[in-house]
């Protein structure tokens, strides 16, 4: 089910941010408190936010501390804006996933699929760019079929892939992206469009993939798919996707 009604007004996608990271992730900086989020998302005028900060392969256990630590805290909060208590899940193999065995759900399940640089995740047997292409494939049809996100973060984009083989394999950036057709994004966009499954628009994936998340977006407007705005937060700073708002528009539209 989504989360908000889908819709292509960027004005309004824009008023959220749906990928913030406290400091219980460890890549949150300490300033990344629940409380200073909020603010933060008060001083931007947003409506609302999602928690999600990492849930690794094999940590499911951290679903309950998170949860454990931030529902009081929200509970305390005195906030207009509507605070989510999700989780960056993963997708770390073809049908292998966190909460694969667990009845525990957050609040929103943003999934990634493109962690290769994280320990526990499945490689495929080609290490090519078109092996890491079908890859991805596989993964994110089985992830559909399951039902169980809903949303895939910074989706098909390759920079973890590039970051952790670049020197063996000599990957760049966008080697995988261009092998994605268009045929092949609106089918599994179609696909879940069914299940009611976002897609995210990842603010700090967007600059280095210009071109395919211009393709990205349009494809997805076509098939009449639900994006999520996130800005991938680890610092205050970034709490604000609203930075970025205009070079959407400028390169996006």
């Amino acid at each position: 089910m989504y989360l908000r009604s889908p819709t292509f007004d960027l004005d309004e996608l824009f008023s959220a941010n749906y990928h913030i990271h406290t400091n219980l992730s460890r890549c949150g900086r300490k300033e990344m408190t629940l409380a200073a989020i909020v603010k933060a998302a008060e001083d931007a005028h947003l409506q609302e936010i999602a928690i999600t900060d990492h849930i690794h392969p094999y940590e499911t256990s951290k679903l309950y501390r998170n949860a454990r630590v931030l529902k009081p805290q929200r509970e305390a909060l005195q906030t207009d804006v509507k605070v989510y208590l999700g989780a960056e899940l993963s997708d770390h193999g073809v049908s292998k996933y966190t909460l694969q065995y667990s009845s525990f759900q957050p609040e929103y399940r943003l999934y990634a699929h493109n962690h290769y640089h994280m320990f526990g995740w499945e490689q495929p047997k080609d290490r090519s760019p078109l092996g890491y292409k079908n890859h991805c494939k596989a993964v994110l049809e089985n992830m559909i079929r399951s039902g169980k996100p809903d949303c895939f973060a910074h989706p098909f984009i390759d920079k973890y892939i590039v970051r952790e083989f670049e020197d063996d394999y000599g990957f760049t950036y966008g080697c995988i992206t261009d092998l994605w057709t268009d045929n092949e994004l609106g089918d599994l966009m179609e696909k879940a469009k069914e299940k009611e499954i976002a897609w995210e628009l990842n603010t700090s994936a967007f600059a280095p993939y210009r071109d395919f998340m211009r393709r990205y977006y349009h494809i997805g407007k076509e098939v009449g798919v639900c994006f999520m705005i996130g800005t991938d937060a680890h610092v205050l700073s970034e709490v604000d996707p609203n930075k970025y708002k205009d070079y959407f528009k400028n390169n996006i539209l």
